[in-house]
């Protein structure tokens, strides 16, 4: 953060373009993760840049987190600024954890790079945008490339987690280089790349002996889910869902175990069960080409069921009796009476839910080739890549890393598992760039936590402190926002506390006061002297909210906002108001002593101060 920092112009991978992060976390990072006892008592020799980055090169691999293990390596003596980032550091880390979960000999293995992450933060500017650093890359990539990855594959498999480890260490012979972590992130990319067309290959193989192998119990659950999905969906005369559940059924799990699902036998018995659905509904009596249509179909219906009652083809005599049942529906609705239609109950095939799934229930399950899952079992948690589906998505294979048969379940039990949290998609786009962002909203809500703790007890016991100006801020508050207030009571304030050290950025040379994209320096204190009476817009609402500041709160370094009634609405502390100001989520709705003029004001005494002498 300080002298060993390095800004870059380097823009983000075309790679990671997709990534909607553009914007540097600096801002946020620093004010959300120094804790109130830094910014009050700021260490006065700090260690150097090079002298910490040194220190974490030394760090042993089972540390639980940086800050305590550099404490015992006598590294204790840190900026606020340092301290912050830190932490920072460890809280991504925490949440991608919990995000992107690995094996844990694979995720012992990640954690190797959290001191080098914390090197590159506390060198590397372009670290606080998500996606613009090689390191992020390469973490996003490292997880695809061990997320199959379990113990229970065996010695096999363990080829995959040596390989990455010596990669890791290759990585942190150099450090930090970036560079080097390029150089393995392009490694992982093309190892992934063609274990990828190996297991895609095997694809294929594999479905066609699953479909092959299909037992009896097996197939009567295809078979009725298949006929459910054509009879589940419309109203039948009774007697005729009667036939369809008994003999019909029958006869489609003859023809499955002889011919297969995806044979020319099947294709013709389910359209012929299309047939029997259409012939019983309705037709209108003026419509004269589906009547003809009808009475067509009604001469041909006994040659086309005799072919496929494939389970009364010794029982002509059954044959005979249930063609006439079919025959005599047409025949009534030809003549344009009530078949008595009604709600058809699903076909029972075994496995307890036989009702069809939709296309949205697929893409909701994240049901792609290729993702993986990861699945408890009685024997531990196992990894499973989603090979296809067989029978119309009725039943999904799944394989192993080694690309192995591993699994085969319906899509009912598969929508079950999801639903009990035995099964979870694996799949983490960006998974590493998206926990640098969570970290910082975890601590924010924390931090606005805390806050409304706080206030809820001030309210129950008010402060003497604010009686009068809070007085005066309710009868003003149905002023306007574009007349003038009374002068502010806020320099007052700020001369009684002069001398106080705390955390705000600093601006930078050359370069327009606009609280976008800046340095921090924790040496510098800006002093953000509102009026009061000011009137904010804040769009980091969803509807954005309008709010006066009628006090400063010197013990908390807080400002307390009201609406034109005097009810408290916000209150923020100094930090997390420039942070929002950085964000450009602030609007100065009105110009008391004229906000932009101060922070103008506060860059050239800046410029002065890095004019002076050293």
């Amino acid at each position: 953060m300080d002298a060993g920092r390095t800004v870059s112009n380097k823009e983000p991978t075309d790679d990671r373009s997709r990534l909607p992060l553009t914007r540097s976390l600096e801002a946020r990072v620093l004010a959300n993760f120094i804790t109130e006892g830094l910014r009050e008592n700021p260490s006065e020799t700090s260690l150097s840049g090079t002298v910490l980055v040194t220190a974490l090169t030394r760090l042993k691999h089972d540390q639980p987190n940086l800050l305590d293990a550099l404490t015992a390596t006598g590294h204790e003596s840190m900026d606020s600024n340092s301290v912050a980032v830190l932490t920072w550091i460890d809280a991504t880390f925490a949440c991608w954890e919990r995000e992107a979960i690995l094996a844990p000999e694979a995720q012992q293995l990640t954690n190797r790079l959290r001191p080098l992450a914390a090197a590159f933060a506390l060198t590397d500017s372009r670290f606080f945008t998500p996606g613009a650093h090689g390191l992020h890359r390469l973490l996003d990539v490292l997880y695809d490339y061990l997320k199959g990855w379990h113990g229970g594959l065996g010695d096999t498999a363990l080829h995959r987690l040596s390989t990455a480890a010596n990669i890791v260490d290759r990585i942190q012979s150099d450090f930090p280089s970036e560079p080097k972590v390029d150089e393995a992130r392009i490694f992982f990319e093309q190892e992934i790349y063609e274990h990828h067309v190996q297991l895609k290959q095997l694809d294929t193989l594999l479905l066609e002996r699953e479909l092959t192998g299909l037992g009896a119990d097996a197939i009567r659950q295809a078979a009725a889910w298949l006929l459910n999905t054509a009879i589940t969906q419309v109203e039948l005369p009774e007697s005729v869902a009667q036939f369809i559940a008994s003999d019909w059924y029958e006869s489609g799990i003859c023809i499955a175990q002889q011919h297969g699902f995806d044979s020319t036998q099947w294709r013709t018995f389910m359209a012929t069960t299309q047939l029997l659905v259409d012939v019983v509904q309705p037709v209108s009596r003026t419509n004269t080409d589906e009547l003809h249509r009808l009475y067509m179909t009604m001469q041909q219906i006994s040659i086309t069921l005799s072919k496929q009652l494939v389970s009364l083809q010794n029982d002509t005599e059954a044959v005979a009796s249930t063609v006439g049942l079919i025959e005599y529906a047409m025949l009534r609705n030809l003549r344009g009476e009530d078949l008595g239609l009604q709600q058809v109950n699903p076909i029972f095939g075994g496995d307890g839910n036989n009702l069809p799934i939709s296309a949205n229930d697929l893409t909701a399950l994240n049901l792609k080739p290729g993702h993986w899952f990861l699945m408890q079992t009685a024997e531990g948690a196992i990894r499973l890549r989603f090979v296809g589906s067989l029978i119309n998505n009725y039943y999904l294979i799944f394989m192993d890393l080694l690309g192995n048969r591993a699994l085969r379940k319906s899509l009912h039990e598969f929508r079950t598992l999801i639903g009990s949290g035995e099964l979870r998609c694996l799949e983490a786009q960006d998974s590493f760039c998206l926990a640098m962002t969570s970290a910082i909203d975890l601590c924010e809500e924390l931090h606005e936590q805390q806050c409304e703790e706080q206030n809820a007890q001030a309210s129950a016991q008010p402060n003497p402190k604010f009686s009068a100006m809070d007085h005066g801020s309710i009868e003003d508050s149905q002023t306007d926002p574009t007349e003038n207030d009374s002068p502010s009571k806020l320099q007052q304030k700020r001369k009684e506390t002069e001398g106080t050290e705390q955390w705000h950025p600093t601006l930078k040379k050359n370069q327009p006061p606009a609280f976008t994209e800046t340095p921090f320096e924790s040496h510098t204190i800006v002093k953000l002297q509102i009026p009061m009476g000011t009137w904010l817009g804040f769009h980091d609402r969803d509807p954005p909210l309008m709010a006066k500041i009628v006090a400063c709160d010197l013990e908390k370094n807080s400002y307390i906002f009201t609406n034109r009634e005097g009810i408290k609405m916000r209150e923020l502390t100094v930090p997390q108001l420039v942070a929002l100001i950085d964000r450009d989520m602030v609007d100065i709705l009105e110009r008391k002593t004229n906000f932009r003029e101060t922070v103008s004001q506060l860059f050239q005494q800046q410029e002065r101060l890095d004019q002076g002498p050293q």
